[in-house]
């Protein structure tokens, strides 16, 4: 909430207390550095946002409410095929500035 009170964190950044109550995003947008049409994503090294993807997905399938990703990247990032570990995360949508990739039913 805009009124809450930060606290220091470990980089310097200022973040939220633990105290308070966390909001979970139902629409998380990704970043990538190149996609496939199979709406995989290479991303930036970590599993960070792939970890945080597969939580939340649970997390709102349990509470049977919607949670959409969505990868934003320029046409020329398409590459035929992305390499893939057992953790990276599909994305539902890729969107760039030619065209919208889905896999929504």
């Amino acid at each position: 909430m805009p009124t809450d009170q930060l606290t220091q964190g470990p980089l310097g950044t200022m973040q939220p207390s633990k105290t308070q109550v966390s909001i979970l995003p139902q629409i998380l947008v990704v970043p990538m550095l190149s996609f496939d049409r199979g709406l995989f994503r290479l991303g930036y090294g970590g599993g960070y946002y792939d970890k945080s993807i597969y939580i939340l997905k649970k997390h709102f399938q349990k509470q049977k409410k919607f949670f959409i990703t969505i990868g934003l990247a320029y046409s020329i990032q398409e590459e035929k095929k992305i390499p893939r570990e057992k953790h990276d995360m599909k994305l539902d949508y890729i969107i760039t500035e030619n065209e919208v990739l889905s896999n929504v039913n």
